[in-house]
Formats: C-alpha cells, structure tokens, sequence
C-alpha cells in the first residue's frame, strides 16, 4: 500500500473559515467571507465574473477547486470552453491564476505550469503568490530543488493573503501548539513578522522527525496531501470527532482521521478490520452489530503504537476511538428474552454503568480483540483475560465487582489516549527504517576548541545481530552502518552530522554484540532537540526500509565555568583499548573505547574519563570518586586519586582512572566523580552516572 510516490501539487486542504476567509477576501479587495466559496477560488475572479453576470461560471470554476471535488482534465476543459464561450476567456492575472489551480488539482503539472507563466506575463497578481503556485507545482513534478528554491523566495515576499496561503498548506501537519502561534504571529502588525523564520522552524521540526533534507520532507508532505485528498477525504459535516477533536484536531478540517494519520506518519507498518466471526450463530453475534472498522499500526522504538477507527456516524469517514471495544455496538444478543424488561437489548460496551452481556461477552470481546493479535502481541493478551467462563460476564462494575475486560477496557483507553495525543499534540514522523535493532544511546559533553561551544559527542552502539554482514574475499565477515544525527534548537536551527562506520570480524556477530558509533558536533549553549538514525548500509531487499533504529531526544548543552573548577561529563569504558579523540585532531587521542553501556570488563575493572577546567596552574588536585548500589545491594564506598595540574595555563586538564571493581558485588552503581582544587580548596559540583558492575570470571 505505497502512497508516497503519488506526487501531487494540490494545496488546497480545506474551506476558509470564519475570520481567515473574510480577512482574504479584504486583502483581495471584494466581496464579503459569505461570498467567498472555497480557499482556492481567487477573489478577484469569483467576484468580477459574479458582478459581470456570470455567477454560475464563478460556481463552477469554484465548484471544481473546493476540497472535495477531483477534477480530472476533461472536466477543467469543459470547463475552459465554458469560460471561453461566455466571457471570451481568462485575461487577468487573476484569471490565469485559477486556471493553474485548476490544472493543479486535475494533476496536471505541464498545463499548470503553461497557465502560471500567463498569470505572470498578466501581472497583477503579488510575486509571492505566484511563487508559491510555482512552488506547489515543482513539488508535483518531483523537483525539489526548484520546489524548495520557490517556496523560500515566495515567503520572503509574502503579503497577508500569500501568509495565509503558506499556512494553509500546513496546517494538517500542525500541533495545537503550532496553531496557537500561528494565530498570535498572523496578529502582529506586518513589518513585525517574519513568515519564512516561522516556515523555516515549523519544516525543521518535521526534518528532525523524519530525518530527511527540509526539502525532501516538504515534497513528501505535498504528495501525502494530494493522497489523502484523493481517499481520505470528508463526507460528512463539519462536526468534528469527540475523541481526536478533544486532542486538538481542528473540527473541519478536511480529512477524516484516516487522512490526518497518513498526511502525518504515512502507511502504516500493519492494517487489519473485522467484520465478525463467521463460524457464530447468528442469533448469538450479527456481523451488524459491528461497525465498520480498522486498526492502524506504526512501530516505533519505544513500542507499536496503534488506532483504532471506526465509521460511526453513517458515513465512510472514518474516526479515532478510545477503545476498539466501541467498534461493537450491541449488548447481549438475547437480552430480554428471558422477559427482564430493565435489561436493554443494544447498548454500547462503552458505557459507564452496569450492562450484563451474558454469554455474548466471551464471543464479541475476545474474538474482536483477537483480530488485532498481528498488530501488537498484548491484543492477543487481552482477549486472553476478556475470556473467563467462571466471571459473572458483567462489563461494568457492580457491587464492587468487576469483570476482567473492564479493566482491560481501562488500561486500553489509557494507551489509546496516549497514542492520540502522540499523534495529534507532537510531530509523530519518524524515519525510514525498521526498528529492529536495538540501539542505545548518551550525549557526552566537553569544553570545545572555542569558549563560546561545547563539544558534544553522540555515543552510540547498535545490535549487530540484525544487521546483514558482507563476506570479504579474504576471509571475514564486514560490518557498515551509516549514522545521521540531526539537531535543532529552540529559534529552529538544523545542524545535520552524519558518517559511515565499519568493522571486519572473523566470524557473524550474533545477540548482544553491537558496533560502536560517535559522532561530534560544536554546539553554543542552550537546549537542542535531536534525532539519531542509525540503519545497515548494506543495500536492502527492494521496497523495504533498511534495518536500523532511531533515538529522539533532548540535551541542555552547558556553559563551562571559566574561572573555577568546573568537569565535563565522564565518559566509561570496559577496556583500555582503542582510540579516541574527545574534542578533536589537536588534542591527545586518549587510549579507551567509551561506551553507552557503561558496565565494566569480565575482570570487573572499568575506565573512566574526564575533564577538569579552571584547575590553578601546577597546584595539587584530588579526584573522588563515590559509588552507591542504586537497587540496595553491595556497599557504598569512595575512591580517592590524587594528581597535579600542568604548570602552564591551559584551558583542560584529561584524565583517565581505572577502577578496579572485581571485589564488588554485581549491580547497578551510582557513580559521582567530584574533584577538588588542592591550592584554592574549591571544588566542582558532582557529575552523576551510572557504572554496571558485571560478575567476574573466575
């Protein structure tokens, strides 16, 4: 089910509503919100053709560029011959502007194209808007680059109406939060915003997630609306769903939650519905009682991440639920055939009140939720406790009892819950690769080569067992991984680092053993999101992601004392082997491997490595390190090492301990390393990790 190539230019997402719509309307000088149909229609147009006796071609031009229409190119012709015949043509550049919209929409870059440059030769349409259809139409050709260098120019020279329009286009990838900024900036005075800037932080974020150029990520988002255009849209009425609208999800938009899934994440990993049991009688559960329904799967690390929809407001549009459960909308099947009157035959298995179902609940339930076990294995596990043949199979609680599937019910809304609000509150993208993997991850922190910027490395091992190894002509077996690590800041900044690793072993990897990856990047003081992406550089079976994973995270990059003692952070190694440089060629390669794992070495012994700024020149100093079980096993002990400062002034003093933990017993250890400056007695605050003590061989 691969949507993602369909590329398609079509920005049109949904109707104007209220205050936007009448502010266009002003800005293009005529008419009135009321008359104003559809976001594509240009003003102008609609107007000068309605004032000229010609309002039922204006609905027609409208008609065909409203959101839900599709027109195709026979259509935009008839159209055309219809201008043609009663008004002579398109003249204005306005004219001509709708002309290319219609073609947009119709998927038809060439003639979009063709009309565009007669818009233009019109004039008097503003250089932004034409920009930006220029844009929209490079992004439906699959060229980035002119797409990419379009957009920019356009929001540079965006007036209000153009602004509009740039948001519009985006305004289905936006979070809550976003459309609350959106509209305090579009309220502050012209010469006081700065559209690119909010353009420019809003594509970085969606970068970040995707781990994809900006420009890749635009063009990927037009053709994902173009799509959900296309399948997903809107039906029904404006009124929005309960559940996704109470997250945040605009009410009207266009898109039924199908589409705001795909525009947002794409295909899903795994898609299932279920219309019953056929194997059941009839009488005991009827395929009606089910409404229409699917369940959409997308792997992440942290776990599958799942919704449910169903089409329960007698249309094919299809929203989020709390609990799959709803997708069942009857009660038991032979409520009031024993003649209890209070018993209703249909109710929902949602309510919240006592509802006895009988029988019916070990079939409807756990069949239901079975249909989901190739989806995430604890479906399979809650139809597991849902099947109890000695409960007294009532779904709500009475009496202070209360049958097993309320409580699976629970625990599902509380997931489902968090799922959507992931979805609909955050920028959910993620890479391009299978999460198969296991990655683990830490951020290491020193004085840069400038005072001004930290040098953070990213310190990372990746599982090797799922990676495909190339066998060597030589004998061996080579290991590559391609890494990228992107960052942003708080004003929006992207900082991309990114490398291949390697390594040649005698014999195939297996569970357990990794491939050690670091990355470093320069970085001013302040907070930065990131995204790392690790996946097998092996070329992988066509139409399938590589295998790797990906991290997302934040880090409060530090200002380094100056003029007392302050200490980077401590990187662990289980060896003394290898080479590393902690800030670059110019300083001395420093003899470990560190790695995220932090455990020591079979022998029990780990080395550490530090820095230590503003020590006084050629003055003693003593370094403690204190180590405490964190799950109350062992003892708490501290370990002393004393050193002298280099008698020239330097901006870092490195150092490497070893620490021989062979008598302690195994276990997690908290680990704070503080040192103390033996001329001035001051002393740096404590740097905290953690060290994992490994049983010693005997």
């Amino acid at each position: 089910m691969m949507r993602s190539g369909d590329l398609d230019g079509s920005f049109v997402t949904r109707l104007f509503r209220g205050l936007l719509v009448s502010g266009l309307a002003c800005v293009l000088g005529a008419g009135t919100a009321s008359e104003l149909p559809a976001q594509t229609m240009p003003g102008p147009v609609y107007f000068e053709l309605g004032n000229a006796g010609h309002e039922n071609l204006a609905k027609q031009i409208s008609k065909r560029l409203e959101l839900r229409a599709d027109p195709g190119s026979d259509d935009v012709e008839k159209l055309l011959e219809q201008w043609e015949r009663e008004t002579g043509g398109p003249v204005t550049g306005w004219d001509w502007v709708a002309v290319d919209r219609l073609w947009i929409r119709a998927a038809n870059p060439v003639a979009a194209d063709s009309a565009l440059q007669r818009a233009r030769e019109a004039g008097g349409v503003p250089e932004a808007i034409l920009l930006l259809d220029q844009a929209r139409i490079a992004f439906q050709t699959n060229d980035p680059d002119l797409a990419e260098q379009a957009y920019w120019a356009g929001c540079g020279a965006s007036n209000e109406a153009a602004a509009l329009e740039y948001w519009l286009d985006i305004e289905p990838l936006a979070t809550p939060e976003e459309s609350a900024e959106w509209d305090r900036f579009r309220r502050l005075p012209v010469p006081a915003r700065d559209m690119c800037q909010f353009l420019r932080k809003f594509w970085a974020e969606r970068s970040l997630a995707s781990g994809l150029p900006v420009g890749s990520r635009m063009s990927l988002h037009y053709a994902r609306l173009r799509y959900a255009l296309d399948n997903y849209s809107r039906r029904g009425g404006k009124k929005g769903p309960s559940f996704t609208t109470r997250l945040g999800r605009p009410q009207d938009a266009m898109f039924d939650d199908r589409g705001l899934l795909y525009v947002r994440l794409g295909d899903p990993d795994r898609l299932t519905s279920f219309a019953g049991n056929p194997s059941i009688q009839s009488d005991l559960v009827s395929a009606e009682c089910y409404q229409p329904n699917e369940s959409w799967a997308y792997d992440f690390p942290e776990g599958t991440r799942v919704f449910h929809l169903s089409a329960s407001g007698g249309t094919d549009d299809y929203w989020m639920v709390e609990n799959l459960a709803a997708v069942y909308r009857c009660g038991n099947p032979r409520a009031g055939a024993s003649g209890n009157a209070s018993v209703a035959r249909l109710t929902p298995v949602n309510e919240n009140r006592y509802v006895p179902i009988g029988m019916a609940a070990a079939l409807v339930l756990t069949d239901l939720y079975r249909s989901r076990q190739g989806l995430d294995t604890r479906y399979a596990q809650a139809a597991q406790r849902m099947y109890d043949p000695a409960a007294e199979y009532t779904l709500n609680s009475v009496g202070g009892k209360a049958l097993e599937a309320s409580k699976v019910l629970q625990e599902e809304r509380e997931v489902t819950l968090a799922d959507g609000t992931f979805m609909v509150s955050s920028v959910p993208g993620r890479p391009r690769v299978r999460t198969d993997a296991r990655l683990l991850v830490e951020e290491l922190q020193f004085r840069g080569s400038s005072p001004d910027e930290s040098r953070v490395w990213l310190n990372a091992v990746v599982e090797a067992a799922e990676l495909q190894p190339v066998v060597e002509p030589g004998g061996g077996f080579r290991y590559r991984v391609a890494a990228r690590w992107l960052l942003v800041d708080d004003l929006g900044e992207l900082r991309r680092v990114q490398s291949e690793f390697e390594t040649v072993t005698p014999r195939v990897l297996g569970r357990d053993e990794s491939l050690p990856i670091r990355l470093s990047i320069d970085l001013p003081p302040g907070q930065h999101r990131y995204n790392f992406i690790v996946r097998d550089a092996v070329d992988p079976v066509a139409d399938e992601d590589p295998v790797g994973n990906f991290y997302r995270g934040e880090i409060l990059v530090r200002q380094f004392a100056v003029a007392i003692p302050d200490l980077s952070d401590v990187a662990v190694s289980a060896d003394s082997g290898g080479k590393w440089s902690p800030i670059g060629p110019e300083s001395s390669v420093v003899g470990i491997r560190p790695s995220p794992a932090h455990t020591t070495g079979p022998d029990g012994i780990a080395f550490v490595y530090f820095e230590t700024y503003g020590l006084t020149p050629g003055s003693p100093y003593s370094t403690t390190v204190q180590l405490e079980p964190i799950d109350g096993g062992g003892d708490t002990f501290d370990l002393s090492f004393p050193g002298d400062a280099p008698l020239e002034p330097g901006p870092r003093v490195g150092r490497i301990l070893r620490l021989d933990l062979s008598d302690t017993d195994p276990g997690s250890y908290r680990m704070l390393v503080t040192v103390v400056d033996g001329t001035t007695g001051e002393r740096t605050l404590p740097f905290e990790t953690e060290v994992i003590v490994r049983g010693t061989r005997n």
